[in-house]
């Protein structure tokens, strides 16, 4: 079936997510792309993470943009799906990533930016993400929709590579993507992850007449799988897991 499977935080069901050997495995794998999320440390540094705060992965009281990278990298994973198969992981840098995706020719990183990042940051952003020759191949995603377009228009990143996150705030985390949200992702040419609980057929319909793209998040079990592609016929599906699709 032709659709794009995206490796959530690396292959997160066999290593801990936004490791350095979930994203190693991921890219050995047959995914289409690797998402990762990323912060600012205090001195700059770009670091992989879902959270700000460090507890739930590492298992202290910190917040990456309190602390500078050598001491965020001093804490190890404490928790993470089968952490205990591989060598001990700790967070990394946004360019230990993409050395990792850069070693697959055909691999799209996916990378979510947590922050609503200034211009001058997005930048620095886009650059590493050229000094490894993935311009090209590289999406962003953001429930900020203010990055997002300052990517589009101050950094020239095109809008097919850009993908508004919805459904991942307090606020919206329970309400279905409504057709206000469908006229601003129109309007400005901007696609679509979505929690797969927050769309319908209508909504990917219209979209796609549009000429946009669904992702939806996280969808690990095969019939959802099945049903998301079948029935609503989505483009992509953020997952944990590989499944096989007839």
């Amino acid at each position: 079936m032709n659709f794009k499977r995206i490796a959530h935080r690396g292959f997160s069901s066999e290593a801990p997510e936004n490791s350095r050997a979930a994203f190693a495995l991921a890219v050995e794998g047959d995914f289409y792309g690797v998402e990762c999320d990323i912060w600012k440390s205090a001195d700059g540094v770009y670091v992989v993470s879902h959270d700000g705060h460090m507890e739930r992965m590492c298992g202290v009281d910190e917040e990456i943009p309190k602390l500078p990278y050598e001491k965020i990298a001093s804490y190890p994973f404490v928790r993470g799906k089968k952490r205990t198969n591989h060598p001990e992981q700790h967070l990394i840098r946004f360019t230990e990533y993409l050395s990792i995706m850069a070693r697959n020719d055909h691999m799209h990183p996916v990378v979510e930016l947590k922050v609503d990042f200034t211009t001058v940051e997005l930048g620095e952003i886009v650059d590493l993400v050229r000094k490894y020759g993935l311009c090209e191949r590289t999406y962003f995603i953001s429930m900020h929709q203010q990055a997002l377009l300052r990517l589009k228009n101050e950094w020239k990143v095109p809008p097919e590579r850009l993908q508004y996150v919805y459904g991942a705030e307090r606020k919206n985390k329970w309400i279905p993507v409504n057709l206000e949200l469908e006229q601003w992702l129109i309007e400005n040419r901007i696609n679509l992850d979505s929690r797969h609980s927050l769309i319908t057929e209508g909504t990917v319909i219209r979209l796609h007449q549009a000429g946009l793209q669904v992702n939806v998040w996280t969808v690990n079990d095969k019939k959802l799988t099945e049903k998301m592609l079948k029935k609503l016929k989505v483009d992509m599906i953020t997952t944990e897991y590989y499944h096989e699709i007839d």
